[in-house]
């Protein structure tokens, strides 16, 4: 049975949050919208006649979350109407019959292109609240950290979709090799700033670990491994900052 999400009811699943006090950094909405489309591209792909089904509830799951932060924002509208975007090309991909398979392609590469406009969005957003920021905290760290672990799964996803010969398809300007580093050396700065959490932080860097040569690796076809482990690193890196964005008691 398809799911359905109804707008009506978020004002009322995000109160508690709401009353909690500070929204969801823009960082997470723009690896939530990442992390969406490298979902949608594994089950919505016209070479797999059985795709698991795990993919599309990911799907779902990521597009409640972005209509959650996008309305503890307060539904700019700079952000409203990319996500929107997103939602009306969801829509129409899952409603398409199987046989329609070969119309997927086209309506991803509008879906990435919205995703990009939501999270050059957030970007603009958040550039001026920065700029006079002198040194990351350690939840801005963990923020990026989840955001360029995002980057990493989607630019897998496409690089190893089966786009048709010719589709203009803009691929991320991504290095895994590049990036790498840079989580590498982020991990270790984070191990420093937050001993406490150094076995969440293990844990976390072991997930990114274990997929790490399939990311590197040259071979077609993006496979649900690489996002479940990299996706559950993403959501714990969230989960950690949202812990130490609580006040103390």
């Amino acid at each position: 049975m398809r799911r359905v999400i109804r707008l009506s009811l978020l004002p009322l699943l995000c109160a508690p949050l709401l009353a909690a006090g500070q929204p969801q950094p823009l960082n997470e909405l723009s690896a939530r919208g990442q992390l969406l489309c490298a979902s949608a591209l594994l089950y919505f792909n016209p070479a797999e006649r059985a795709p698991d089904p795990r993919s599309l509830t990911a799907v779902y799951h990521h597009l409640h979350s972005l209509q959650i932060q996008v309305l503890q924002l307060g539904q700019p509208p700079e952000l409203a109407a990319p996500l929107a975007a997103m939602q009306r090309s969801f829509a129409t991909l899952d409603a398409l019959p199987r046989r329609k398979r070969q119309a997927y392609p086209q309506l991803l590469a509008q879906l990435l292109s919205q995703q990009r406009a939501l999270q050059q969005a957030a970007a603009g957003v958040v550039a001026p609240a920065s700029v006079a920021v002198e040194a990351p905290t350690s939840v801005q760290l963990l923020g990026q950290q989840s955001l360029d672990l995002a980057s990493l799964l989607l630019d897998y996803q496409i690089r190893h979709y089966p786009w048709p010969s010719g589709m203009p398809i803009t691929f991320p300007q991504v290095s895994p090799q590049a990036l790498d580093q840079v989580l590498e050396a982020r991990f270790a700065q984070l191990r420093l700033l937050l001993p406490e959490h150094a076995a969440a932080l293990a844990k976390i860097r072991s997930s990114y670990q274990f997929v790490r040569p399939l990311l590197q690796a040259s071979e077609t076809g993006g496979q649900g491994g690489a996002e479940f482990y990299l996706s559950r690193a993403v959501l714990d890196l969230d989960e950690l900052a949202a812990s130490l964005r609580q006040p103390a008691p």
